[in-house]
């Protein structure tokens, strides 16, 4: 074959190859169908729940992208898991714009403890689990974790924290938290852990859960119980000289009072026999000998519970 016939053989050949590149250039371009209004109304309660169980704070505009496409994805995959998931958490969205304060503490702290815990909820959805996981725990990270007994110190349990010392600095006439207060929790905290009693760690670890119940259970207090209760805690709270120390042993006498308001709330709430156990708890907090500050207070003397008894000689000693 000569090199003139070889070379109008490959003219004819890219031809129609230039040809059929054209056309393919001319076909109009389909781009990806929109996610419909459902689809996109489930990436918004994601986002706003995984918002709401990493304390508050807005998603970066990828975690955004990685939820959307999580949900979209799982929409084609595992449609029922996904919609059975979605219409959760439209439930639980529309409870809370309505619910109280402590309904709201009482379900961010459990769910975040659950995704600590990595509970599965729907095999089809573990990627979305793990992925709501990694990004709750960026925005909530963890300050301590004890897996043995599922208690739980996240930031968010210190910023509960600090309510309770802003509160707690009226009560006892003490300096309030100041802006760093966060901060230091998150360093000594984790040192000061081993150091708590069990009672103690319980109290620090539902702070979030628990506070909101403590300023009306303060007020109920017989002015003269809650005098004696001051006087006696103030000076225990002020012994340190560091300043970070002083918020610690604050946060500690507000995480029992918490945790005593909360275990109150779910006594009888004011009934008659309500206000003589908390009225004798008071006063039991109030003399009782303590062996150093606050730590050697145990929520398991709390006369509100059933099994008090069973404490009776390691509270009374």
């Amino acid at each position: 074959m000569s090199d003139a016939t070889h070379r109008g053989i490959a003219r004819r050949t890219r031809q129609p190859l230039l040809m059929l590149g054209l056309a393919l250039l001319l076909l109009p371009r389909t781009t990806p169908a929109a996610p419909s209004a459902d689809t996109s109304q489930a990436v918004q309660r994601e986002i706003a729940l995984i918002e709401f169980y990493g304390g508050g704070s807005a998603l970066t505009a990828e975690e955004k992208r990685e939820a959307a496409g999580m949900v979209q994805r799982n929409m084609q995959t595992a449609p029922a898991a996904e919609e059975a998931a979605d219409a959760g958490a439209q439930k639980l969205l529309r409870v809370l714009q309505t619910a109280p304060p402590p309904l709201i503490a009482s379900v961010r702290e459990g769910t975040r403890l659950n995704v600590q815990l990595h509970l599965a909820v729907d095999p089809a959805l573990k990627d979305q689990q793990r992925m709501e996981a990694r990004i709750i725990e960026a925005h909530d990270p963890v300050v301590v974790f004890d897996p043995q007994h599922k208690w739980l110190v996240t930031v968010q349990t210190l910023r509960a924290l600090q309510h309770a010392d802003m509160l707690g600095a009226t009560l006892f006439d003490v300096p309030p938290p100041g802006p760093d207060f966060v901060s230091e929790m998150r360093q000594i905290v984790p040192q000061s852990w081993g150091n708590m009693d069990s009672g103690m760690q319980e109290a620090m670890a539902h702070a979030e859960r628990d506070q909101p119940y403590a300023a009306a259970f303060l007020q109920g207090i017989d002015p003269g119980l809650l005098a004696g209760f001051v006087k006696k805690w103030r000076g225990k709270i002020m012994a340190p000289t560091d300043a970070a120390a002083q918020q610690l042993n604050l946060a500690e006498v507000m995480a029992v009072v918490g945790m005593t308001a909360f275990r109150h709330s779910q006594s009888g709430n004011g009934n008659t026999g309500g206000q003589l156990a908390y009225r004798a708890h008071m006063q039991d907090l109030v003399n009782r000998k303590l062996q150093e500050a606050v730590r050697s207070y145990s929520p398991n003397c709390n006369v509100t519970r059933p099994d008090y008894m069973q404490h009776w000689a390691a509270c009374h000693p």
